[in-house]
This record gives structure tokens, sequence and C-alpha cells, in this order.
């Protein structure tokens, strides 16, 4: 009984002790996070030391409030030793949050690399072992477009500075599975924001869900800026003069593998090379291996190629059946409203934009190209000279439905053509309502004076 009596005690004893700490724990967090909080680095810092020491395992504030306090002191390193020392210990703290809070971080490698090449610390070397170890064995965990753009850079210049290692399938190859990594995080972006577009329409967004939505815009703006950046990195490598002869060599000992003629017909599309005999060589036979949607598109594109539009039409349709992912049925229904119909039959292209919208909100380009459409029918949408140009404000108002800065950039231009206050005034329209005849059959408000 008094051996139970002890252990008893000592337990409460220990609880006590926990406790107390923890109290301890919570009030240095709550001190260093206000003093983070309000951009006072300098009184935060020994209290964060102290606490990363003594508490570490307590909260995540201490690592995410910690990554802020060392990169300002980076950023303000009086000299480059002092400012490696920072960066270092970044990458420290990085696997410190890993080994306290597996589940809140990921992606260490390429945080790490990332802390070095921002910072210019360390070498190109070290920065490249770090990236090629995050895309080779976390790509999953890899969602930093700047880091993966770095590591496909560096990769380019070692091929084009000669090195024999790199070999220019191995740089085609890299530039597929970092394009494909971009498509899955801009997909999984573009779906929470359709999410988000359709409760707008019925419903202001709450203040979190206005987060969540720029956010998103902005993330799959920066996604798109990567692969952009990446097509001109790989362009002079990737030209038709020699894209074609490299692919034409291995055609015989491919043309059977479904997933090499997919990535060719790719490769060669978005370079520019689908009116190459090859392009439609490879397509007429990754359709005949297996009708797949996107086999039945590379077909539409050959037959847009030799003019047939009807025929093109038909694929283009069969396509957009058999293609379960939302985001490639919205890119073929764009595909013929731009390219079958566009400003040769206005009203067609505005349905397969509407079409691109339905199964896709967040398809900014739609709203722009259905804008662009508006913007050319200036001379056929009234009689009058005000009314007329009245049809920039139908323009500006879809442009602005993108929601991107694209999106408003083209409304801003838009609204330029438009009637100006003093022309609005001369005219004795402000407020009416305007009506525009022909395809367009949608009316807009004057703007009150």
């Amino acid at each position: 009984m008094k051996k139970l009596l002890i252990y008893a005690v000592m337990i409460a004893a220990s609880v006590q002790v926990s406790l107390a700490q923890d109290a301890e724990c919570a009030t240095k967090l709550s001190l260093f996070s206000e003093y983070v909080k309000a951009n006072n680095f300098k009184d935060a810092e020994p209290i964060w030391r102290d606490t990363r020491k003594s508490c570490p395992g307590f909260h995540q504030a201490i690592y995410t409030y910690g990554e802020r306090i060392l990169n300002h002191l980076a950023e303000n390193a009086p000299d480059a030793a002092t400012k490696e020392k920072h960066v270092r210990d970044l990458m420290v703290l990085i696997e410190e949050y890993q080994k306290h809070f597996p589940d809140k971080v990921s992606g260490v490698d390429s945080r790490k690399a990332m802390y070095l090449f921002e910072n210019g610390v360390g070498t190109k070397d070290e920065v490249y072992g770090l990236l090629e170890k995050a895309v080779k064995t976390d790509l999953e965990n890899t969602t930093n477009g700047k880091a993966l753009y770095t590591y496909f850079e560096m990769f380019v210049d070692k091929f084009e500075g000669g090195n024999s290692t790199y070999q220019l399938q191995d740089v085609f190859n890299l530039y597929d599975v970092i394009s494909d990594k971009i498509d899955i995080e801009t997909n999984k972006l573009s779906e929470e924001l359709d999410e988000l577009l359709k409760i707008e329409e019925t419903q202001e967004l709450n203040s979190r869900q206005e987060r969540s939505k720029n956010r998103c815009v902005v993330n799959i703006e920066s996604y798109e800026i990567i692969r952009t950046s990446m097509d001109s990195k790989i362009e002079k490598l990737a030209t038709c003069d020699r894209l074609v002869p490299f692919l034409e060599k291995s055609y015989e000992e491919n043309k059977t593998n479904e997933e090499w003629l997919n990535r060719a017909a790719a490769r060669l599309y978005k370079k520019g090379c689908s009116d190459s005999p090859l392009f439609e060589k490879i397509s007429d036979q990754l359709y005949n291996i297996n009708p797949t949607p996107q086999a039945a598109y590379n077909k539409g594109v050959n037959q847009m190629k030799k003019g047939n539009k009807t025929k093109a039409l038909e694929f283009f349709n069969q396509a957009a059946d058999l293609y379960k992912d939302v985001n490639k049925k919205a890119d073929v229904y764009y595909t013929i409203a731009t390219q079958v119909y566009g400003n040769s039959n206005k009203s067609q292209a505005r349905v397969f934009c509407e079409k691109t919208l339905q199964v896709k909100p967040s398809y900014d380009k739609a709203y722009l190209y259905i804008a662009q459409l508006y913007a050319n029918s200036v001379n056929e949408a009234a009689d009058d000279a005000f009314d007329k140009r009245a049809v920039y404000w139908l323009a500006a108002q879809t442009a602005r439905k993108a929601g991107t800065s694209a999106g408003n950039a083209a409304a801003a231009t838009y609204d330029k053509l438009a009637p100006s206050r003093q022309e609005i005034f001369a005219a004795g329209k402000s407020g009416q309502q305007i009506c525009f005849k022909g395809w367009i059959g949608k009316c807009v408000t004057v703007p009150t004076l």
C-alpha cells in the first residue's frame, strides 16, 4: 500500500511538472508570436530560440514563426558569413519541424534547396543535389513551382554544357515529368477554384473562402508562368528541325508503345510540328492501337491541318465525349471554339466557350475569348456609332469574369475603348440600356454619370 501511495505521488508530481512546463512553453510561444506578428524580430528572436530549445515539440508555430525570424535575419545579415549561418539554421529548422510534426511539413529537400538558392548560399552542385533528390524521391510532396523550374533549368544547363551524362532524351523525359507534376497541381487548384466559383454563383464568399479563391488564382498563374519558362528554356533544343528527325529514328521500335506514341504526339503538337507527316503517322497509329480521347483529338488536329473542319469537328467531339477528365474535356471544347469556329462563326465559338465554362468554371481563357469575339464585332453590333462602341463595355464585363490579372488587364483595355464620360453626357445616354443585334443578342447598361 505504501509503495502504491509513493507511486501515485510520483505520478502526480510528474503531471504537475509537465503542466507547469506546458504553461511556460505556452507563455513563451505567445510572447514571441506576438512580436513576429508585429514584425518585431529583434525582441522575438531570443524568446523564440529559448522556446525552440526547451519546448521543441510543443507547437508547430515554433517552426512556422521561426522560419520568418530566420528569413528576416538572413535578409538583413551584415555580411555573407552571417547570412549563411542563418540560412544553414533554416535548413536545420525544417528538419526539426519534420521530426516533431511529420504530418505538418513536406517537401523538405526542395525547401532546403530553395533556402540556399534564393539566398545565394552554397554551391550550385549542393542546390542541384537537393533538388534532384526531391524530384526523384519525393516528387509527390515537391509542389514549389520555382523549385521544379530551377531543377529543370540546371538540368538543361548541364546538357547544354556538354556533360555526356545528360542526353537529349533525358531532357525530354524530365520535361514530361515536371509538366505532368504541374498538371496535377494545377488541376487540384482549379478543381478547388471551380467549387468556390459554384458557391459564388449563389452566395457571397466568406473571408476564408475568398482567401482560398485568391490563393488558387495566384498559384495557377504561377504554375503557368513556370510552364511558359520551361517551354522557353527547351525551345532551341526542341525545334521541329531537330525534334522530328529525333523522334523519327525511334518510331519503328516504339510504334506499338502507346505511352511513347502519346508523348511523341504531345511533344510535336506543343512545339508546333503538327503539320509534319510524322505527327499524322503517329496519330493514326495511336488511334488504330487504341482510339483514346487523346488519339481522337490528334486525329482532329490532323484534319484541321488539311482544312477539313467538318471531319475535325467529328474527331474533336468524339474526344470531348470520351474524356472523363473535366480539364481535358474543357480543353477540347476551347479548341473547337477557337480553332474550328473562331471569328468565322462567332456564335458557335461562344457556344463552345460556354460549354468549356460549364464543365470548368475557372477556365479563364474562355471568358477572354468571348470578350475578344465581342470586341471584334463592334461594327456589326449596332448602327449608331455610340452604340457600336458600347460593345466594349460588354467585352470588359466578360473579361473581368475571368477573375485573373490577364482578365482585369483586358477589361481595362476594353473600358478605354468604350465611350468616355464626356461622350456619354453628349449622347444623353447615361443609365440607358443598349441591346446589340445579330449574334451577340445581349444588352449593357450605360454607366450613370
